[in-house]
């Protein structure tokens, strides 16, 4: 990674990497001796971009050799064959397929006069030789171009550094953000409201009507035609299979030529899209589809050298993403990689506004910001299976240097020292309150490229301003059981136990918001339990596969307050999500601090230490979205795949129990459920053990039995009682007999909370408890423990432990 020791106890949050978390091929590190290596030597950043100026020189040389007759159309298409999947079927794509290398390639073309200047007769040229050769230079240009970013990274010294070089890197490598329908939906909702539909016209002169009907043109032009091909071609070779190839007619080998040609050799009369083809598949008029089709594409200029375009686009300066078309003047396109408008339409029309202007502000208050604050909202709603207690509500807040305290419910200052502010969402479920705070507003292309000083002011003005806001309510509940949601309404939130905050925001923000201890250490969030910070597109993926409630939770909990946040690195959140459902994504709790936050448990063993030691690794978390890809993308394979919807790894029992605590909705269920999923594997079969235990031996004598179980970690103590219901017994009885153990156990262990079940002799639930709270000193408790002659706990389960995780075959799931 590029990172010395010196600036390994510089920047003391980052953990040097240990560990690669799913699927890595070495093979992508090309020739690290030859490639790599010579970054070490560089002194400032200027050295380090030198290197890459000289191997893009020397590179795009030979490229340009290679290419020197051919048809500029003919390459690209031949290169997107290359890296691309000609069919639908997501898991056909080619082996190590990427974007940027057809975004090179095109760029050495676009630098030509015209698509093909030379004398050599097309019919003449093979440029489907050189295609592999080309493949491997783009590579190696893309792999030096990520090393630079990395060296820049370091040389920089800066706290938002690392973390900047690896957005750079994404933003250079990844392709198709964003799963097709989710992003259709998004777009189509912000752009068909009045407001961002009218600035469109106004200021590009085009509708999303009409961008998404020239994409599906395209598309559908696309495939008839490879369809066409594939079945004329295919039709040819099997109404000769029986003859022996020398006895096949000359006409028929000329007319399967004649396919394959176009097909697989020079394929750029296939490939061409006209504005009349577009026009007549799209059913718009020739004007809009020119209209649509240019705004989107390049054309050739030999006014700019091949060596400064490629080294340009490699440096952040992209071209491809907003114009991915290559235009020969003559209403001729080309596709290069995304199709017109993918992940960027929303930037365009950005862009398009006047700075600071009426339409700025007219996009963001009538579009943008009410829309993403919708649909967040809304997947909130769908994953926690709950509406929002309060939506885009008013509450008062301290005034700069006015402490939470000044305002709790018998406060006489308010006016004199509150602000009125504004929150998104509120979110109150049994005894949880989940702050959530949206942002609509994109990172600039500045910052995109790199420029680390940009991309500070955007991430404070972004995910900063969500923190501070989502973190004030967050305090004012802790502190004063409430809020003041105007001078004359308290509201009570004395029942709340625990409080998380979120950050969604519109962009596609990739390892800026995965990585959250770089954010910290940058001061962009709070040291203690930051948000967790979602894209909008990646809040819609966990509503579409999320089961539980109790699974978000935790997933909260595990990624901002626990090891995970310092100790996990990846440039995707899904892929994140997907090892947290894997229950592959934790690290094991400090168990002497563990110990220090909860004296009544016993000593801490070494073994203990051992597996804190064991996990506590620096992790890089690679792809991890091969079987949720499948999922995603399911209605793109063929009728007779059925790819399984990820979920959560876990004893099929324990699912039954959390589903059934959360069926019964009574008091503690949510917090509940996210402690047993909590449990290591061997936890949870051991408290399943101890109910059957429990159940068999009431079945034997007709007695009532119980059991207690306690686990402690950073997010509290939590102790779990069950007992077993004779039949005939009173289960008022029973209940009050295993609540009276609960609450004298509890106390003595001192934990902060108690869960009970009461079962019946077959195992079956009948009713359940909750004790939140713990009273710190009380005589009559203390005389209940010496009369019943409790003991210390014993052995604990292990929280936040991995379980055995089956795991398939990788296969890429993005363009890179």
């Amino acid at each position: 990674m590029l990172v010395t020791p010196s600036l390994e106890r510089e920047m003391s949050t980052f953990h040097p990497l240990g560990k690669i978390v799913g699927d890595f091929n070495p093979e992508s590190f090309g020739d690290p001796v030859n490639e790599l290596l010579p970054f070490r030597n560089c002194k400032t950043p200027s050295d380090a971009r030198a290197i890459l100026h000289e191997n893009v020189e020397k590179n795009i040389a030979a490229i340009l050799d290679l290419v020197a007759d051919a048809d500029a159309f003919d390459v690209i298409e031949l290169m997107r064959m290359r890296e691309f999947s000609i069919v639908p079927d997501p898991r056909l794509a080619p082996l190590a397929g990427a974007s940027l290398p057809v975004e090179i390639i095109a760029a050495v073309l676009l630098a030509r006069p015209s698509r093909k200047p030379g004398p050599t007769r097309r019919n003449d040229t093979r440029p489907h030789e050189v295609i592999s050769e080309l493949h491997e230079r783009c590579m190696r240009l893309a792999r030096i171009a990520s090393y630079r970013q990395l060296a820049e990274g370091q040389l920089r010294n800066e706290p938002l550094g690392r973390l900047a070089s690896e957005y750079q890197g994404a933003v250079l490598n990844i392709r198709n953000l964003q799963y097709d329908h989710i992003r259709d939906e998004h777009d189509r909702r912000l752009f068909e409201t009045a407001a961002a539909s009218e600035l469109m016209q106004k200021h590009l002169g085009y509708s999303y009507h009409d961008v998404s009907a020239v994409r599906s043109a395209m598309n559908k032009i696309s495939a008839e035609r490879m369809t066409r091909l594939r079945d004329e071609t295919g039709d040819l070779l099997m109404a000769h299979q029986h003859l022996d190839p020398k006895e096949v007619p000359r006409e028929v080998i000329e007319q399967f030529m004649r396919g394959m040609v176009p097909f697989i050799f020079l394929p750029a009369d296939r490939s061409i899209i006209t504005t009349a083809d577009v026009a007549s598949a799209s059913g718009l008029d020739i004007a809009t589809s020119r209209r649509v089709l240019s705004s989107f594409a390049q054309q050739f200029d030999d006014s700019e050298s091949p060596g400064k375009r490629v080294f340009d686009l490699l440096m952040g300066n992209n071209q491809f993403l907003a114009r991915p078309l290559v235009s020969d003047g003559d209403d001729n396109f080309a596709l290069t990689s995304n199709e017109i408008g993918q992940d960027v339409l929303r930037r365009i029309l950005e862009r398009a506004l006047p700075p600071n202007s009426p339409d700025v502000r007219r996009y963001d208050q009538k579009a943008r910001q009410p829309i993403s604050e919708e649909l967040a909202r809304r997947y909130l709603e769908t994953i926690l299976g709950s509406p929002a207690f309060r939506e885009s509500y008013h509450y008062l807040a301290p005034k700069a240097g006015v402490p939470a305290g000044q305002l709790g419910p018998d406060s006489a200052t308010l006016r004199q020292v509150t602000d009125d502010v504004e929150g998104d969402a509120l979110f109150v479920i049994d005894d949880i309150a989940i702050v959530v705070e949206v942002k609509g507003k994109s990172i600039a292309d500045q910052a995109r490229r790199g420029d680390v000083r940009r991309l500070n002011n955007d991430l404070k003005a972004t995910l900063g301003d969500g923190a501070r806001q989502a973190t004030r309510i967050c305090e004012l509940i802790k502190t004063n059981h409430g809020i003041w949601e105007n001078p004359s309404t308290w509201l009570d939130l004395s029942k709340i136990r625990e409080v998380r905050t979120l950050v969604v925001v519109l962009d596609d923000i990739g390892p800026l918001g995965t990585n959250l201890a770089d954010l910290q250490h940058a001061g962009i969030l709070p040291d203690d339990r930051p948000p967790l910070v979602l894209s909008l597109h990646d809040l819609a993926v966990i509503a579409e596969i999320g089961e539980r409630p109790s699974e978000f939770l935790l997933y909260l909990r595990r990624r901002t307050d626990s090891p995970v946040t310092t100790y996990y690195r990846a440039l995707d959140e899904l892929d994140l999500y997907m090892l947290f459902l894997a229950a592959d994504l934790y690290v094991e709790d400090d168990p002497d601090e563990v110990k220090a936050a909860h004296p009544t448990l016993p000593p801490v063993t070494k073994s203990e230490r051992r597996r804190h030691e064991r996990s506590a690794v620096g992790t890089m978390v690679s792809d991890n979205c091969v079987e949720l890809t499948a999922w995603m993308n399911r209605a793109e394979l063929p009728q007779s795949e059925n790819p399984v919807k990820p979920s959560m790894n876990a004893p099929a029992e324990m699912l039954e129990l959390i589903d059934q605590l959360s069926t019964a909705g009574k008091p503690g269920w949510f917090r509940c459920g996210a402690d047993l999923l909590a449990l290591s594997g061997e936890g949870q079969l051991r408290l399943l053990s101890t109910i059957k235990t429990c159940a068999r031996a009431t079945r034997k004598d007709g007695r009532y039995h119980d059991a207690m179980t306690a686990y402690a970690g950073m997010w509290g103590f939590a102790t779990v009682f069950v007992a077993t219901r004779p039949a005939g017994a009173s289960l008022v009885e029973v209940k009050e007999r295993l609540q009276l153990y609960a609450k004298v156990k509890q106390y003595q262990l001192q934990a902060d909370r108690a869960y009970g079940w009461v079962f019946d002799e077959n195992g079956s639930l009948e009713d359940t408890f909750y004790l939140s709270s713990v009273a710190q000193s009380d005589s009559t408790l203390d005389q209940l423990v010496k009369a019943m002659k409790l003991q210390p706990v014993g052995q604990r389960l292990r929280p936040s432990a991995r379980r055995p995780v089956k795991r398939t075959r990788k296969k890429k799931r993005k363009r890179r």
